[in-house]
């Protein structure tokens, strides 16, 4: 499911070279406090001719203004950087948290535990979903348990060994079920048709996905700071907290992309017209018709043999005609 989850992500992760999230700052001001703490206190003498070599405070100081001014925008371009990094990064811990693992034995034989794992946890949901009172609680549960079911695919050879592989896997497969479109070949163009007020909430989510990921990241990069700790309990504890928060990040990651995953389906089922009219293919009329379609289109893009489609270039977005009206202020008024 990597390259699906890449094939999703790509076409909105223009907004992502801008990302900023709070755990970059809280990934360096841990590693300072704790460099700090682990660090006798002694003054600074910067009265002597070589002081200025021997710490960099003197030198700072040496420079007055200037100096300082320099040390923070080096302070600042560090975060930022290392913030760009993990944005860098970020398509790529998602491949690896949607099952896109080498394959080697230990990860083949650790994917078929998970996916068992994930096979049992399918049915109970199933079984929560049927309530067997009429019980307000009971009925919370079941509707939270089929909100649950909904991102896992039907069928256990389409079940995946992560949380985010399963959500992935369902959503593609309602759609190629509901429209006959493959969602990552019509994803792209689907993107270029749709609203840009859809776009923009279709990009607020990616940034989520981004945003959880930089501190999914950050949190991995907290052991970094572990050998700053000089008590091997506390090291302990400080690697312990660590990995739990490593633990609930992927959760939140994963979260991200359920929501991500509905939103896209929902971009479907609301604008696929427009995927239609701007490729030019006739629009169906019944559902029966959409699945078959559907597959048409989606081997249209696939540049695969298809039978001869009479094209229907009318009402197409793309061809659409300039407003005769007159512009209007933000405000609302006309000029």
């Amino acid at each position: 499911m990597g390259d699906l989850a890449k094939g999703l992500v790509e076409p909105l992760a223009r907004r992502w070279s801008g990302a900023m999230s709070g755990a970059v700052v809280c990934f360096w001001l841990v590693g300072i406090v704790f460099y700090l703490a682990g660090t006798p206190p002694r003054r600074i003498d910067c009265s002597g001719d070589n002081a200025s070599e021997a710490h960099p405070v003197c030198l700072m100081t040496r420079h007055g203004g200037f100096g300082i001014g320099v040390a923070t925008a080096l302070a600042l371009s560090i975060v930022v950087m290392s913030a760009l990094l993990t944005v860098w990064c970020a398509p790529g811990v998602l491949n690896l948290l949607s099952g896109a693992w080498p394959d080697v034995p230990l990860l083949r034989w650790w994917a078929q535990r998970r996916i068992a794992a994930h096979r049992e946890q399918r049915g109970r949901l199933v079984t929560a979903m049927q309530p067997t009172t009429n019980d307000v609680l009971q009925a919370r549960r079941a509707a939270a348990a089929s909100a649950a079911r909904r991102h896992y695919p039907k069928g256990s050879a389409t079940l995946q060994p992560t949380r985010i592989a399963n959500a992935l896997a369902a959503a593609e497969q309602r759609v190629a079920e509901r429209h006959g479109l493959d969602m990552e070949l019509c994803w792209r163009p689907l993107v270029e048709v749709v609203d840009p007020a859809v776009r923009t909430r279709l990009e607020s989510a990616s940034s989520l996905i981004v945003t959880r990921a930089q501190a999914l990241l950050f949190a991995a990069g907290l052991l970094a700071w572990t050998w700053l700790l000089s008590v091997w309990w506390a090291r302990g504890v400080y690697a312990v907290c660590c990995l739990l928060l490593v633990g609930l990040a992927c959760r939140t990651v994963a979260a991200a992309v359920e929501a991500y995953c509905d939103a896209v389906e929902e971009a479907f089922l609301l604008h696929r017209i427009g995927l239609y009219r701007a490729l030019g293919f006739p629009l169906p009329a019944t559902t029966q018709a959409e699945q078959s379609q559907g597959r048409d289109l989606s081997r249209y893009l696939a540049k695969r043999s298809l039978p001869p489609i009479t094209f229907d270039w009318t009402a197409s977005p793309a061809l659409s005609q300039p407003s005769t009206q007159p512009p209007t202020t933000p405000g609302g008024g006309q000029p």
